[in-house]
């Protein structure tokens, strides 16, 4: 019941993102300024879906059920689903208000640049909740701590140069505003790396750990009753 409503609050999201930026954006609107819209405003609540994913992997659960991969290669293939609804609530806003569409090989990279947005910010989410114990919390955190970092560069560097390269935020519209290139290729593998994989990894040891602490404790106490 959880997911199926934070699924629906997700593409709600998104539909009323598409709805403003296609009635309140530049007239026609363009299908790029929408998407993006779009995309930031449903990544939102993606990380939520990662955090779900991870949790109960510190309980006494079989142990090919706290296997960490299956589960964050489930959340991802979620993500890339709700980047591509994102998508096409993007295309069903624009269409109808005789919107400028991008040229095909513009598009494609548009729809890559909303899948990889959704997969990062899905990775930030099993990140999160690998991390914190508590669900709340680490939702919490999903949005905390990347804004938190995203303000704080934002004062270091006005020009935003610096949130490209080392925040999710700042990655995702440098993505839908630039063309592909190569130092674009360089800051999302930076990003990737900052905020998914150093994070997951370190958050995966220390699961594995808390998942450890309780069978040592039992292991334990039966050699105290011996």
């Amino acid at each position: 019941m959880t997911t199926l409503l934070l699924a629906t609050a997700t593409l709600l999201a998104g539909a009323v993102a598409a709805w403003l930026a296609a009635a309140s954006g530049s007239d026609p609107p363009a299908f790029r300024d929408v998407l993006e819209i779009v995309q930031l405003a449903m990544s939102v609540l993606v990380p939520f879906f990662g955090v779900l994913a991870v949790a109960g992997l510190t309980r006494s659960e079989p142990a090919a059920d706290r296997r960490l991969a299956p589960r964050v290669l489930a959340a991802v293939r979620l993500a890339a689903s709700f980047a591509l609804a994102g998508v096409l609530l993007a295309a069903a806003a624009t269409a109808p208000a005789g919107g400028v569409w991008p040229s095909a090989a513009r598009f494609a990279a548009l729809v890559a640049a909303s899948v990889l947005a959704q997969a990062i910010a899905q990775l930030v989410g099993t990140a999160c909740g690998l991390l914190f114990r508590r669900r709340v919390v680490a939702m919490a955190a999903t949005i905390v701590v990347p804004m938190a970092v995203t303000v704080l560069l934002g004062a270091i560097d006005p020009g935003g140069g610096l949130g490209r390269w080392l925040t999710p935020y700042g990655n995702a519209q440098a993505m839908f505003t630039g063309t592909p290139s190569a130092i674009g290729f360089a800051a999302s593998t930076v990003v990737v790396l900052l905020w998914c994989v150093a994070p997951n990894v370190l958050g995966a040891r220390i699961s594995r750990a808390r998942a450890e602490d309780p069978a040592r404790e039992r292991r334990s106490a039966g050699h105290g009753l011996a």
